[in-house]
């Protein structure tokens, strides 16, 4: 983790947000952007839930971010199973031999995984009550 936090920029900033290391459990893909050259991105809708619950005796989630994973050189991908709505149960981020690999383990929809040669995270919060 701490190899990842000096050499991605922008993981610093999403430690910082959550004050933890997400494990993207639950979150939204928004859109899946691939480019021959340039850059690719990822966008998922992502969120603290607390262990606190509402009125309908639902957790209560605060935080909510896009978080963006922008990609430059992709080495290799393989992608499956992509619908009207992606849900994945986590995201694995790891360095590997010249760059880094992204994992994607699907609830629903997007699965797979992608590597690319550079990689930087960017953030966009959203107003707590954001479905």
């Amino acid at each position: 983790m701490e190899e990842l936090l000096k050499s991605v920029p922008g993981a610093a900033e999403l430690l910082a947000w959550f004050g933890y290391w997400p494990s993207f459990h639950n979150a939204q893909v928004i859109n899946l952007v691939l480019n021959r050259s340039g850059i690719s991105t990822l966008r998922l809708h992502t969120w603290h839930t607390t262990e606190q619950v509402d009125e309908r005796n639902c957790y209560i989630k605060e935080k909510h971010v896009i978080v963006s994973f922008q990609m430059e050189e992709i080495l290799y991908l393989t992608l499956s199973n992509f619908s009207q709505q992606n849900v994945i149960f986590g995201l694995k981020i790891s360095p590997e031999d010249g760059g880094y690999r992204l994992d994607l383990d699907p609830r629903y929809g997007l699965a797979g995984l992608i590597s690319a040669r550079l990689l930087s995270i960017e953030l966009e919060p959203l107003p707590d009550g954001t479905r």
